[in-house]
């Protein structure tokens, strides 16, 4: 099965650490998306990443384009947990467009005033580093405004 990542689980750190290994096969590109840090964390209350979708073809949110076992997808369904659901997307990787499964935050968990801590930015931020994405792309999660790490 083909996950598209484009929060922190971009950064092979985080993923392999709640998967173990997995195998990417490159950067990707969703169209009619844009990425917000809106989606409620249930852990912290603070923002999480969602490819919101737009009206605008134009838009695109990038991530890691990963080959997961269903074993694999099963446990990253229990991390992700109820505030998401899993869907079927259409990603481009190397110029191919490719089927693949993502997660969307529900409505219910979006909310426009929410703001990452840094370290969970932090991890966005090294995932599109790691991945060479586009300099406008990183530079756009740069300027989200963040909140400084509880305690």
């Amino acid at each position: 099965m083909l996950y598209f990542a484009y929060g922190s689980n971009m950064l092979t750190a985080r993923i392999e650490g709640r998967l173990g290994p997995c195998e990417r096969l490159g950067a990707a590109c969703l169209t009619g998306h844009v990425l917000r840090f809106h989606k409620l964390g249930g852990l912290d209350g603070t923002g999480k990443c969602d490819a919101f979708p737009s009206d605008d073809p134009g838009d695109r949110v990038w991530g890691a384009l990963l080959r997961l076992t269903e074993t694999q997808l099963a446990r990253l369904d229990a991390i992700e947990g109820p505030g998401y659901r899993r869907v079927a997307v259409r990603v481009t990787c190397d110029e191919r467009l490719m089927a693949a499964t993502m997660y969307l935050a529900k409505r219910e968990t979006r909310d426009s005033c929410l703001r990452p801590l840094d370290s969970y930015k932090k991890m966005v931020l090294a995932g599109a580093r790691e991945l060479d994405l586009p300099a406008d792309y990183i530079a756009a999660i740069e300027a989200v405004p963040s909140l400084p790490d509880h305690g």
